[in-house]
């Protein structure tokens, strides 16, 4: 059986409901957590009746069945259903656009991924060797704690980037002008002008 782990991908984040619908797979069972309740703790395990054949009582858990998780999760759903996995397509599909022309003018950003609103950008001391820069990306992630914008690291080397799926165009626009300059910062730092010089050629 195929299980498709949905705790960060899933309830919008790519701009479907699962991440797993963009392969056109269908799954046996979907493990969702997180975002389905919008952070309060709830974790669901969904799945077809005929596999799903436990008796009444056969599993229990501390946190079941918590009224007020369900109520958030209720809630979680209406807004996904009426604007915010739409919102995560369009703005993640926006934020892809821009993004994709980084590897040319910055010579420590390798590759860019993602679906919807849950993206990476992996950044590299060299794009060619894609030689990891881990301590360039903690110093970037640094720099834009201080200038207000919150991005995580993932990975050795990449960042995520993972907004709200109600973030709007502006907000989406404020956040990768502030990203950028801290690439830039970095780059500075980091890599000679002659590199510098020939990205932004």
């Amino acid at each position: 059986m195929l299980v498709a782990d949905e705790v960060q991908s899933g309830a919008g984040r790519t701009g479907k409901w699962w991440a797993i619908e963009h392969t056109g797979v269908q799954p046996d069972i979907v493990c969702m957590a997180k975002g389905i309740a919008s952070g309060m703790p709830l974790g669901i395990c969904m799945t077809r009746a005929e596999i799903m054949d436990w008796k009444p009582g056969s599993h229990a858990s501390t946190f079941g069945g918590n009224p007020i998780s369900i109520a958030s999760a209720l809630a979680t759903m209406d807004i996904l259903e009426r604007e915010a996995i739409a919102n995560a397509a369009k703005i993640g599909d926006q934020i892809l656009a821009r993004l994709r022309n980084w590897p040319a003018k910055h010579p420590i950003v390798g590759d860019i991924r993602g679906r919807g609103l849950m993206i990476g950008i992996e950044i590299v001391k060299d794009q060619t060797s894609r030689e990891v820069a881990g301590a360039w990306r903690d110093r970037i992630v640094e720099l834009a704690f201080e200038h207000g914008l919150l991005i995580l690291g993932c990975g050795e080397t990449s960042i995520r980037l993972a907004p709200p799926l109600v973030v709007n165009e502006h907000e989406a626009a404020v956040a990768l002008d502030i990203f950028e300059e801290c690439i830039a910062q970095v780059e500075k730092e980091n890599v000679g002008a002659a590199a510098l010089a020939g990205a932004s050629a």
